[in-house]
C-alpha cells in the first residue's frame, strides 16, 4: 500500500490458504484415485490451473485526485478507470464475503453490483451515475480515508 502526493495505491491478493487448500486436495484426491485404480491426471489437470490462478491474482487500486483505477488480474486484461465524477456515491463497507457476495473473485451482487473480492471484510462501494455498481476489497481502510479527505472526495461509511 502507498499513499504519497495524493495518491492510494493498494495491491491485495486471495487468501494464501486457499491455494494450500487446493494443493491438499490434490494430494488427497490421487490418492484416493490411485487406491481405488483411477488416474489421478485430472485431479491434477484441475487443481494445478485452479492453485496458480490464486496465488498470481492480484487486485490493483489507484486512485489520484482524477480517477479510481482498478485491474483485477488475470480477469481485467487493462486496468480501467473511473472518473470522481462518474461516481455518485462512495460507501466504505463491512462485509462476509461469503454470504454478501458468495465467496472470492469477480462476483455479482444485487446490493453490492460487479465485485473484486479478494479477501477481507471490508470494502470501498462505489454507486456511478449511469446506474452501475462497482465493489472492492480493501486491505486499508483508514489510508483510504485519508487519501479520500484529503482530496476532498465525499463518502459514506
Amino acid at each position: 500500500m502507498v499513499m504519497d502526493s495524493g495518491i492510494f495505491q493498494e495491491k491485495s491478493g486471495f487468501p494464501k490458504a486457499f491455494a494450500i487448500l487446493l494443493v491438499f486436495q490434490a494430494i488427497v484426491g490421487s490418492f484416493i484415485l490411485v487406491k481405488g485404480k483411477e488416474s489421478s491426471l485430472m485431479v491434477i489437470l484441475i487443481t494445478i490451473p485452479l492453485t496458480l490462478l490464486f496465488l498470481f491474482s492480484v487486485l490493483k487500486l489507484n486512485l489520484n485526485p482524477q480517477y479510481f483505477e482498478y485491474h483485477f488480474f488475470p480477469f481485467t486484461l487493462n486496468p480501467k478507470k473511473i472518473r470522481w465524477d462518474e461516481i455518485k456515491e462512495i460507501q466504505l463497507v463491512h462485509t462476509d464475503p461469503i454470504s454478501d457476495f458468495g465467496g472470492w473473485g469477480v462476483r455479482l451482487s444485487k446490493k453490492y453490483g460487479k465485485a473484486f473480492i479478494t479477501g477481507g471484510q471490508e470494502i470501498i462501494f462505489l454507486k456511478l451515475k449511469d446506474g452501475k455498481k462497482r465493489s472492492f476489497s480493501l486491505k486499508n481502510k483508514e489510508e483510504l480515508l485519508r487519501f479520500l479527505d484529503e482530496n476532498k472526495i465525499k463518502y459514506g461509511i
